[in-house]
């Protein structure tokens, strides 16, 4: 990756970058890591553009993409573990590795080499870290990751190691060291985990923070390789002044562990215990505000209980009131209407009786004398005397 729209003369003084990833098929994430490299180096920004325009990178995204394709975690498909074999790599056998460590040295004749970054996973640490070479303690080896430190959150200085144990000595990192002369040669880990310190402590990463890492690794090249070395001065101070252990630490790997690592696990355990320490005063400060929270909504809850009480027994007492009033209404309805069905029953039984009697009642000479105007009058008497009786 770099621009070709410059002079010939131009492209050829440019000096060079190497990185590769996915030795081992089991750590998928440093394959999210060279994501993140490629989508910046290939992206349309200032700083891609400048990269682009200073150096050439050479990219090997999977050195074991067989091991990748059957599922295996750590060897290749002849069941080797191909970064144990840059020393004296087969062409036959392990072609990827041959054919990387050949592109290298063709490489080196044209052009200067100023950077190697190998990616893995790493599935026993925390953080994202580095491990180098420095075989004289000096500082020169332990720039670019103190770079790297004060541009991402999740990556650890401390976790950095730069001795090169025995059983390490056919890695990429050391044979680009030792026999290619990279100086600037790393092994970069990411956890399978996450961080345990920063923003991003106890949590585990996503692909998003490892793609953000690979980022990273693009800005801490602008700065290595910045004319104006102001930052390349200031970690120089700060490695002379905080380096706490001369580089020196724990290299620990998947597959191997060494006697350092137990110093590195009772640092982790002082921190923790330390974390652990000021746990309980935030626990208990948090207890506090959560018991007083709660007494005031079980206050609340019961004021509100004893308003809605009040309110439904005088809902209560309303509706009864309505009821009482409804039935005492339909009574008196129902007692007017009996009074009324006596009373029509009574007027029906007289005029019946009336009118039977005088149908029953003979009529005599004195009857037919009388005219129809003395008859009514009769009636009428006859009428008076059926009421008073």
């Amino acid at each position: 990756i770099t621009s070709f729209s410059s002079d010939p003369a131009a492209l050829k003084a440019r000096r060079a970058v190497v990185i590769t990833a996915r030795v081992h098929p089991g750590e998928s994430n440093a394959s999210w890591v060279m994501k993140g490299i490629l989508d910046y180096l290939t992206g349309s920004s200032v700083d891609a553009r400048i990269l682009r325009d200073n150096f050439v990178f050479k990219i090997v995204p999977m050195l074991n993409p067989d091991g990748v394709i059957v599922g295996n975690y750590r060897c290749s498909l002849a069941g080797q573990d191909l970064n144990r074999l840059w020393d004296e790599p087969s062409r036959k056998m392990h072609p990827t590795i041959f054919f990387t460590k050949s592109m290298f040295r063709h490489l080196l004749d044209d052009r200067e080499v100023i950077l190697f970054v190998d990616i893995h996973g790493h599935s026993r640490k925390k953080n994202v870290f580095m491990y180098g070479n420095s075989e004289s303690n000096g500082l020169r080896e332990k720039i670019f990751p103190g770079l790297l430190c004060r541009s991402s959150d999740c990556f650890s200085f401390d976790d950095c190691c730069f001795k090169i144990q025995k059983s390490k000595e056919s890695t990429a990192r050391v044979v680009a060291y030792r026999e290619l002369g990279v100086v600037n040669s790393y092994t970069l880990e990411a956890s399978f985990c996450g961080a345990d310190f920063g923003p991003l402590g106890e949590q585990h990463f996503t692909t998003r923070h490892l793609e953000e890492m690979g980022y990273m690794v693009c800005d801490a090249i602008l700065d290595f390789c910045d004319p104006d070395q102001g930052k390349v001065m200031l970690v120089c101070k700060e490695l002379q002044v905080l380096f706490p252990d001369d580089g020196n630490s724990d290299d620990v790997s998947d597959s191997e562990d060494d006697g350092s690592a137990a110093l590195r696990r009772k640092k982790r355990q002082a921190r923790k215990a330390t974390k652990q320490r000021e746990k309980p005063k935030k626990k208990k400060a948090t207890k506090m505000k959560e018991e007083e929270e709660e007494d005031k909504r079980k206050e609340k809850e019961s004021k509100e209980s004893k308003e809605k009480a009040g309110r439904s027994t005088s809902n209560v007492r309303k509706v009864r009131q309505e009821e009482d009033k409804a039935d005492k209404a339909d009574k008196a309805e129902r007692e007017d209407e009996e009074k009324g069905k006596r009373k029509k029953k009574s007027t029906t039984s007289t005029s019946t009786t009336r009118s039977r009697a005088a149908k029953s009642r003979p009529v005599t000479s004195r009857d037919k004398d009388k005219t129809p105007k003395d008859r009514p009058n009769e009636e009428d008497a006859l009428s008076y005397a059926t009421k008073v009786a």
